[in-house]
């Protein structure tokens, strides 16, 4: 099983295409414990619809894909609200897993953790990604870096295995590449350090390639990824996609 050789989330040739939205295409991935996965993507679209397939929010119309050693359905469409699987945690999705701003960030933790019946230390938590400086602020009084260290802690606050965090999401807008670099680095030591596996959307190429291992989702994203020379690939995928594998500076 997947559990078994630490790999908690395995995608192969998976596809969401409804009639004519075409999102995300033959999609081969794999996200480890301990390490922390990027999908790169030129559109905030596929990028959101790859971390719902994982999340079990949304059902790849082809492929095959395994979360924690169970095999997820491959039918299309949307499952049914708060359908999200308890090993998972989600950072902000707009419209999925939305915020209150006028909560705090503390207390948007608090009751994340609390949701999933987790019992985290919070302060710790926002310390660990970055965020504990703002501990008071309500979230609407945030800006993009805080949002997306918010967004980050929300989805480890559930003390799951797996965490997916959306960075292209309209609540991080602004988020500068710089931030989102410093961002990885905060989530890769914890990932390494509470052998979480974490997966992060991103359409930002130095992003993709501050994380363990990265995938692209589409053929701009997979030339840019290929030329920046990416340290390590998560998967290959041949055809329509075009996805680009990268090893050892090597373009497939």
């Amino acid at each position: 099983m997947a559990q078994d050789d630490g790999i908690v989330v395995r995608a192969h040739d998976i596809s969401y295409v409804r009639h004519t939205y075409r999102s995300f295409e033959f999609a081969s991935f794999e996200a480890r414990a301990g390490e922390v996965l990027a999908l790169l993507s030129s559109t905030h679209e596929a990028a959101r619809d790859a971390l719902l397939a994982v999340a079990g929010l949304v059902r790849p119309t082809s492929g095959s894909l395994e979360v924690l050693g169970a095999a997820l359905p491959a039918r299309g469409g949307l499952r049914a609200s708060g359908a999200v699987p308890v090993q998972a945690g989600l950072g902000v999705f707009e419209r999925v897993a939305p915020v209150e701003e006028g909560l705090t960030v503390e207390g948007l933790a608090t009751r994340e953790a609390r949701l999933h019946h987790a019992d985290p230390d919070v302060l710790s938590l926002l310390a660990a990604v970055g965020a504990a400086t703002h501990a008071g602020d309500p979230a609407r009084r945030l800006g993009p870096e805080p949002r997306a260290r918010l967004s980050a802690a929300l989805a480890l606050a559930a003390g799951a295995r797996l965490a997916l965090i959306d960075l292209t999401d309209a609540f991080v807008n602004g988020l500068s590449a710089e931030s989102a670099c410093a961002l990885m680095a905060d989530l890769r030591r914890y990932a390494a350090g509470h052998g979480v596996a974490v997966i992060v959307a991103t359409g930002e190429v130095a992003c993709a390639r501050a994380a363990d291992a990265a995938y692209a989702l589409d053929f701009d994203a997979a030339e840019e990824l290929g030329a920046s020379g990416a340290h390590k690939a998560a998967g290959h995928a041949d055809g329509a996609a075009g996805i680009t594998d990268t090893r050892d500076g090597m373009v497939a």
